[in-house]
């Protein structure tokens, strides 16, 4: 009776949350909706509209691009310094902690007046991204890749691990490659997808540090806020079912992946 009672209040709260969704993806199908409670028609006109304007194609595609780069540097950079730092200089994790919580302190309009002044004499592009982007992009990433990988490293024994991989003949970088990173799996791929899907929908600092010179999703959908908003909604709608579908194959992933491993 308490575990019903428990899916109840769940599915209730699930409900509630998942209203606004829904009526955003209902209010990007419907040709109009007035005075009624449901629209008075259904149409693929916004979305025909969408993908029609090459403006929106492209902004998707800087944005994914600045995302999935942004999130790989962010990812090859704070793993190993998180594990190593764990390993070698524990005491170094709680500056590293307090370096993670920066972000959320400091405002973001402070932090993009700081990367300017950093990155003012860099005209360095990677993959034609602006590096000041990326910097930024890191800072925004950075906090919660950092709270994945530590909770993961906090379930497990890392130096009893180093030591029996080195007692069987293998190196640090073997314990690390081969025992620590398939045991981090979990925290990494959450915190991954929590990350790009942040990137994603970022704003500030893309409209602070680069604005019009690299537009992205986030900066097109600012200016097309004027248009329709069945347009709007559609758009935003895009974005709601490409974080579910890349959320979806992650988790399905990692089954497949471990049913290989029992296999």
């Amino acid at each position: 009776m308490t575990n019903k009672k428990h899916y109840f209040i769940v599915g209730i709260i699930l409900l509630f949350l998942s209203i606004p969704v829904l009526g955003t993806i209902l209010y990007s199908f419907s040709s109009s909706w007035g005075a009624t409670v449901l629209p008075d028609g259904l149409s693929l006109k916004w979305y025909n509209q969408l993908f029609s304007d090459t403006r929106f194609i492209l902004s998707l595609q800087r944005s994914l691009l600045l995302a999935v780069v942004s999130l790989v540097i962010s990812l090859i950079v704070i793993i190993p310094s998180i594990v190593i730092s764990a390993y070698y200089f524990p005491k170094v994790l709680k500056v590293i902690e307090l370096l993670s919580l920066l972000p959320f302190m400091v405002p973001a309009v402070v932090l993009a007046v700081g990367l300017l002044k950093v990155y003012s004499g860099l005209n360095i592009t990677i993959f034609g991204i602006p590096i000041i982007i990326l910097g930024a992009y890191f800072s925004v990433a950075f906090p919660f890749i950092y709270r994945g990988v530590k909770n993961g490293l906090d379930s497990l024994h890392l130096q009893s691990l180093v030591e029996t991989v080195n007692i069987l003949g293998g190196t640090n970088l073997d314990a690390f490659r081969f025992v620590i990173l398939p045991n981090l799996k979990k925290g990494i791929t959450s915190s991954g997808i929590l990350s790009l899907a942040i990137l994603l929908g970022e704003f500030m600092y893309a409209n602070l540090l680069i604005g019009g010179r690299y537009e992205t999703l986030q900066i097109y959908l600012n200016s097309m806020k004027g248009k329709s908003g069945h347009f709007t909604s559609a758009m935003v709608s895009l974005f709601f079912i490409f974080i579910f579908v890349v959320t979806y194959i992650a988790i399905n992933m990692e089954k497949v992946v471990k049913k290989r491993e029992r296999k």
